[in-house]
């Protein structure tokens, strides 16, 4: 990450407001496959969706979906090591939800694209 895009994070700029926006719908989306606990979700995020997320941002938005309805959280024994930790999962609240933050998404990206393309026409 640049030194820029780092200080934007911390500070609460632009990139920082989006990655909001956009770690709702990954969370969604990576809870709608399995149940999980709060350090590998932020594992997840941070590697597969690419979401540099800071470790307390993780927890304020579990919470806030769990309020929403749309996740559920189950205290579980891990199998490898044998301490308790708080899973995670998608409600059918959460999956309506996640399906229509989708949609929504779908739109915008699409519509986005094809208007910063328009650049490229008149630039090209």
């Amino acid at each position: 990450m640049s030194s820029k895009a780092k200080i934007d994070e911390a500070v609460g700029g632009p990139r920082s407001q989006m990655l909001k926006g956009l770690a709702e719908l990954a969370l969604l989306s990576l809870l709608d496959e399995q149940a999980c606990y709060g350090l590998d979700i932020l594992e997840r995020l941070r590697r597969d969706a690419g979401l540099q997320l800071a470790e307390g941002a993780v927890y304020p938005l579990l919470h806030r979906l769990e309020k929403s309805g749309w996740t559920a959280a189950e205290w579980r024994i891990d199998p490898d090591n044998g301490r308790p930790r708080k899973y995670y999962a998608v409600t059918a609240a959460g999956r309506e939800e996640l399906r229509a933050q989708l949609a929504a998404w779908s739109e915008i990206s699409s519509r986005l694209d094809q208007f910063l393309a328009r650049r490229a026409r008149h630039d090209g």
